[in-house]
């Protein structure tokens, strides 16, 4: 890992990055992209993450395609995929298949998918035809936990968006702090959590954001090994 002061020189940067400040911040390459990856001492990330975590998962490899063949075109893939709109299914990879409509798909490879990414995977076997569109996929994603999240969710969205609410596999496109979001519950190694996705031109405001909300809550940013153990 490298220090802040090293992070001018790199090339792809993390959507959030012009949010991030201190010296104190480490920082590492996931997937290609620069991303701060410790934000405190063991200590302080364990005891932000159990009241209000937030974790900058924007590196994870994303696809995304769209049009009326899209769902039988994912399927000649090998991908199983959700049987309804604003779903979500785990891939037998691991990766994350959102349904955004009938006819948008988003996936996301799983953690520390180096070698066997069915992101890469799709798009070398991506091929333009009718009913069948790439959809670029760029966003900025986050990743919260804790016992203060529905708090969160009651400051800065209008609908409930707690877990209790949430259907099992149920997808929300919403407004959050005033920006378009996608947002999931997930159960993943065994803790609950929330996924949440943005375009990346609102990445550092919606970090700011939450970040700040956090905070009141004595919680706070943490690195994402702490939600995905390949990254630790």
């Amino acid at each position: 890992m490298k220090l802040n002061s090293e992070m001018q020189t790199e090339k792809l940067m993390t959507p959030i990055a012009h949010a991030l400040h201190g010296q104190d911040l480490l920082w590492d390459d996931i997937n290609g992209m620069r991303q701060a990856t410790r934000f405190a001492t063991d200590e302080v990330e364990l005891a932000r993450k159990a009241v209000l975590g937030l974790a900058d998962a924007s590196a994870l490899r994303k696809f995304g395609v769209k049009g009326a063949n899209a769902a039988q075109w994912l399927q000649q893939q090998g991908l199983v995929i959700p049987e309804a709109a604003n779903r979500w299914v785990v891939s037998a990879a691991g990766c994350l298949i959102l349904r955004l409509g009938n006819t948008e798909f988003l996936i996301e490879d799983a953690a520390g998918t180096a070698t066997e990414s069915v992101c890469e995977r799709l798009s070398l076997a991506f091929s333009a035809q009718p009913g069948l569109y790439l959809v670029p996929h760029v966003e900025a994603a986050f990743v919260l936990s804790g016992t203060a999240v529905a708090q969160l969710f009651s400051e800065v969205c209008s609908i409930d968006l707690t877990r209790v609410a949430l259907g099992e596999k149920d997808v929300v496109m919403t407004q959050f702090a005033g920006v378009s979001v996608v947002l999931m519950h997930q159960d993943l190694e065994e803790e609950s959590l929330f996924r949440l996705w943005c375009d990346s031109s609102y990445g550092p405001y919606m970090w700011d954001v939450i970040a700040g909300i956090a905070h009141e809550h004595s919680g706070g940013p943490v690195g994402i090994g702490r939600y995905f153990s390949a990254y630790k």
